[in-house]
């Protein structure tokens, strides 16, 4: 539930993100505990850090945590994988170091940003997160961690004039995050830079949207998708996530930006894409740089080579520098791509499904445990109608003072008020009546036998009606005390005769094991402040 998740610190907060449902993902949940949203709030703001609220200062805004875990599950995150995420409009940097927690050192991470100072915060709170080395290059400044969390490149520049064709926008991204609101117009132009298959998720008007980019038109229809809605819709699907309010992205100054490609060289290899990996480790194995080309000559059929094993290693090397991450990957049709989107939602289904089943298991022996305790509190408050009832007896005859040939000391008001108010308590638990009983059973003068018993029948019906069946499953669980509660019962009997209409509202299956009420009347009952015990059987729990 949104605004619900705040915490006194991270933890709480991202247990109430989970409980509420904001998170659903295992993954997802390990980066916001890996994160401290602490280190990225606007300075002063560190004592609700993890309140479930925007927090503004100047141009430095961190978004609500329940906003960056909804738009962080739209995402579709594939841990551990060499997937590139571009946040446009990145602010403090809270959600791409979650991203780089997710994706994992094999990944692209890069940060749009137009304002010096919000830059300038994003560093000094992502060196308080984790420790790291700042690469500064112009506008372009590189942040490499000290472990294996991969590195976070912040650019000085405007998101809504980044240049397709060129550096890694023209491979495209597989995952973009804009982190303020743009209109339809700019919304068009930023969904070019998603590659097939890439996934973008941000605030568009009032609305949180999540856009998957099918697949990638062809230069001719890409001419016509301008005048020609229909086409755009081919090639992209959107989903409305919920409502948002958010600040509108900058429009000015209008800096024209590039997001610098990876040159790839062999010790980046690991970031690029699985089928990149494959192919280049080929070529290389393949070279053999001590080999001599032969003279140029028509070859016999026997005679045949592979031309490309003779270049030397080097120069692949070189070769590969020229290529983006996408080039080996083969191209995918729009029914290609389908496919395989169908083969992730079945096991979306499937999870979902076994989560279901685990909820409901939960949510029965929840309801079984209530029952359980509702049954339990109709017993006690059956044991004190026998007490109550027996007291008002008592006063009819006279005897209010003293009971039995004991001598001892009747009970109080205050006795009297303490077990009418326990009463109604057990009567509010198990199901019944409290605003009827609240009339009854604080009253100032003797309460009726008949009343009592007919209040207390009453009760006894509502409670069949609702939990009849329970009760048949939870009476079989309690039999094993039927004996021994019937032999104190017959004990209480033998020192005191309690009236039969009293007798007569204690359940036959009564399991609950309380202070021996005759034994405390025999004996004297007790002062005020000395407490009283109620124990209940460890086969009852």
């Amino acid at each position: 539930m949104a605004w619900r998740s705040s915490g006194t610190n991270n933890a709480e907060m991202v247990d109430k993100l989970k409980r509420y449902g904001v998170i659903s993902n295992d993954h997802v949940e390990g980066g916001f505990r890996r994160v401290d949203r602490k280190f990225f709030v606007p300075r002063g703001n560190e004592n609700i850090a993890h309140s479930d609220q925007p927090l503004k200062e100047g141009n430095i805004h961190i978004s609500a945590p329940h906003i960056y875990g909804s738009a962080i599950e739209a995402l579709d995150l594939v841990p551990n994988s060499s997937t590139s995420f571009l946040n446009i409009g990145c602010g403090t940097g809270y959600i791409s170091c979650i991203v780089a927690e997710i994706l994992g050192p094999n990944s692209l991470n890069y940060g749009v940003e137009l304002h010096d100072d919000v830059i300038h915060h994003c560093k000094a709170s992502i060196a308080k997160w984790k420790s790291n080395v700042v690469d500064d290059d112009g506008s372009i400044s590189t942040i490499r961690f000290m472990d294996k969390t991969a590195d976070i490149k912040l650019i000085k520049g405007n998101g809504l004039n980044i240049i397709e064709s060129k550096g890694e926008s023209v491979a495209g991204f597989d995952r973009i995050y804009i982190g303020a609101a743009v209109d339809k117009q700019a919304l068009a132009n930023i969904t070019k830079l998603l590659s097939p298959g890439g996934i973008l998720v941000g605030p568009v008007d009032d609305e949180l949207v999540k856009i998957m980019r099918v697949g990638k038109l062809s230069p001719e229809l890409e001419k016509d998708a301008a005048s020609d809605s229909r086409l755009v819709d081919k090639e992209f699907t959107s989903q409305i996530l919920s409502g948002v309010r958010f600040a509108p992205l900058v429009t000015l100054p209008s800096l024209t930006t590039t997001i610098p490609s990876s040159v790839w060289n062999p010790s980046i290899q690991r970031s690029y894409p699985p089928d990149f990996q494959q192919a280049s480790m080929e070529l290389l194995m393949c070279s053999n740089s001590c080999i001599v080309q032969p003279p140029p000559r028509q070859p016999r059929p026997d005679e045949l080579f592979n031309a490309a094993a003779m270049l030397p290693r080097a120069l692949w090397v070189e070769i590969l520098s020229y290529t983006h991450r996408k080039w080996f990957e083969p191209e995918q049709n729009e029914t290609e791509y389908l496919k395989r989107r169908l083969r992730e939602e079945k096991a979306k289904a499937a999870q979902a499904e076994r989560s279901r089943k685990e909820a409901d298991e939960r949510c029965l022996a929840l309801e079984r445990e209530c029952a359980l305790s509702r049954l339990l509190a109709r017993r006690w408050q059956s044991r004190l109608n026998a007490l109550l009832s027996q007291q008002d007896q008592q006063g009819d005859d006279g005897q209010r003072s003293e009971l039995f040939d004991g001598g001892a000391r009747g009970i109080n008001l205050d006795n009297r008020s303490t077990l009418s108010g326990l009463r109604l308590m057990l009567q509010q638990i198990s199901g019944g009546h409290g605003e009827d009983e609240e009339s009854v059973s604080v009253d100032e003068g003797a309460r009726d036998e008949r009343e009592v018993e007919e209040m207390d029948e009453e009760v006894d019906e509502s409670e069949e009606e609702h939990y009849v069946e329970d009760e048949d499953d939870l009476l079989d669980l309690l039999a094993d005390e039927n004996e021994s509660d019937a032999e104190e019962m017959a004990s209480d009997a033998e020192g005191d005769t309690i009236p039969n209409e009293a007798v007569a509202s204690v359940d036959e299956n009564d399991s609950v094991v309380m202070e021996d009420v005759s034994n405390s009347i025999g004996k004297g009952y007790r002062s005020i402040d000395q407490p009283r015990t109620i124990s209940v059987s460890s086969d009852d729990l």
